[in-house]
């Protein structure tokens, strides 16, 4: 393989996290608030059973992102798709693994679009056997957020086996939750809103012209940086925010 084909060749509260960041958007003075804060993500693609392409990947991917980093399965790689993004991207692939996974803590999240129901199988049952498994795994003991292509899951209309459909949205249900979860194209924005919302409470940035409500989602995320959950002095704490800062020894500090 040329030096040129990539760097791998050569290397429960009755307002919700959605509702509370409705409640900010709302009630900024300027859409600059925000401006500094950029998510890292690592994009992990795989070679999905339904035909779809990396660049939709990367296409999808809204501007608050900063430029991704790919991580390319094998599969995805003898498909060809290392010729294709190495010359937009930086991108790793199964012989990096190692480097790789020494910096996974320099990324906000792990994106995985394409997703193949292979990997998802595997991240469900514990394997560990290739790339995408491995980082997944990696990835979830890091405790950051994981969104996982919704387009991966085969529906009631797939000419897929009815019985293959069932244990697929079973592996689904048993890795979505708590860091991980599902995104398509029309909410993916709105999921990356919420991160930065939540690493912006996180840093104790000022929020201005608005009344933050703070909700489990904000505790949590405290709770993984193991930093005091800062918020502005006039921050509404929810009932089940206090319940899980108490559970989960988080200290509030408003003000």
């Amino acid at each position: 393989m040329s030096r040129q084909m990539g760097y791998c060749s050569v290397v429960n509260s009755s307002i919700d996290f959605a509702d509370s960041w409705l409640y900010f958007m709302l009630n900024m003075n300027s859409e600059t608030q925000y401006a500094s804060v950029v998510l890292t993500p690592l994009l992990l693609c795989c070679l999905p059973e339904m035909g779809q392409q990396p660049d939709h990947a990367l296409a999808s991917l809204p501007p608050i992102f900063s430029r991704a980093e790919i991580a390319l399965s094998y599969s995805a790689q003898q498909r060809g798709w290392l010729r294709s993004l190495a010359g937009t991207c930086k991108v790793y692939c199964q012989a990096d693994a190692e480097r790789l996974i020494l910096k996974l803590a320099t990324y906000d999240l792990l994106i995985v679009n394409p997703l193949s129901l292979n990997t998802l199988a595997k991240f469900a049952l514990g394997l560990r056997d290739s790339f995408p498994a491995e980082l997944l795994w990696q990835f979830s003991q890091l405790g950051r957020p994981i969104l996982l292509s919704e387009e991966a899951l085969p529906d009631d209309s797939s000419a897929m086996n009815p019985h293959l459909v069932r244990i697929y949205r079973q592996h689904w249900q048993t890795v979505t939750g708590g860091s991980v979860s599902g995104f398509n194209s029309e909410n993916l924005a709105e999921k990356a809103a919420r991160m930065i919302r939540a690493k912006s409470v996180i840093k104790g940035q000022p929020i201005a012209g608005a009344r933050v409500f703070i909700t489990r989602d904000d505790v949590i995320v405290a709770s993984e940086s193991l930093e005091p959950l800062r918020v502005p002095s006039n921050a509404v704490i929810t009932d089940v925010a206090r319940e899980e800062a108490a559970a989960r020894g988080v200290i509030i500090v408003q003000g």
